[in-house]
């Protein structure tokens, strides 16, 4: 376990004590950051929902290609319909109000030397079942069909992101309160 780990574990067990020791004393709300408990997120690495999404548009003989761009905008989407459709987190890294949208640093960096190029990779996708699937699909589905930029715009009409300063994190709460059951 990691310190950080350790300090957000102490941290709930006292938001546990207080609650649960002084009926007048509530704790309703305390973030250091935004990381959620497990039982608030799939918690599935997004380097793996990202991969899963490339596989899954190449199968489509119409497909635009997924370009670095697209795969942000459809990360954002998945985390969206994930709480709009359980409440939870589908991954745990931040997205970021960047000037062409939400972007998750973690694959954008990966993902980077491809430029404007479509993204080719010969990793195994990953193989997943149940809400996850499920909402992935979904995704693709509803959002797949559209052009990088039109995604942009799209996500340009979000308040999420335009009520987000630029390169700040995009908060999961807000997120929450604008898409979650």
């Amino acid at each position: 376990m990691s310190v950080y780990e350790s300090i957000i574990k102490g941290l709930d067990q006292a938001v546990d004590y207080v609650n649960g020791k002084d009926d007048h004393v509530r704790v309703e709300h305390f973030t250091i950051t935004e990381t959620l408990p497990q039982s608030e997120s799939f918690n599935i690495p997004v380097t793996d929902v990202a991969l899963w999404l490339i596989h899954y548009n190449n199968h489509y003989e119409n497909a635009d290609f997924m370009t670095n761009l697209k795969l942000q905008k459809l990360l954002y989407y998945a985390q969206v319909l994930s709480l709009k459709y359980t409440g939870k987190t589908l991954f745990n890294e931040q997205l970021y109000a960047w000037d062409y949208g939400p972007v998750v640093n973690e694959v954008y960096q990966k993902y980077k030397d491809f430029g404007r190029q479509p993204i080719q990779t010969t990793e195994k996708a990953p193989d997943f079942s149940g809400d996850v699937k499920v909402i992935l699909e979904d995704v693709y589905e509803e959002y797949g069909q559209f052009s990088a930029w039109k995604l942009v715009e799209m996500t340009h009409n979000d308040p999420a992101w335009y009520e987000t300063k630029r390169n700040d994190n995009i908060s999961i709460n807000r997120m929450k309160a604008l898409f979650g059951r």
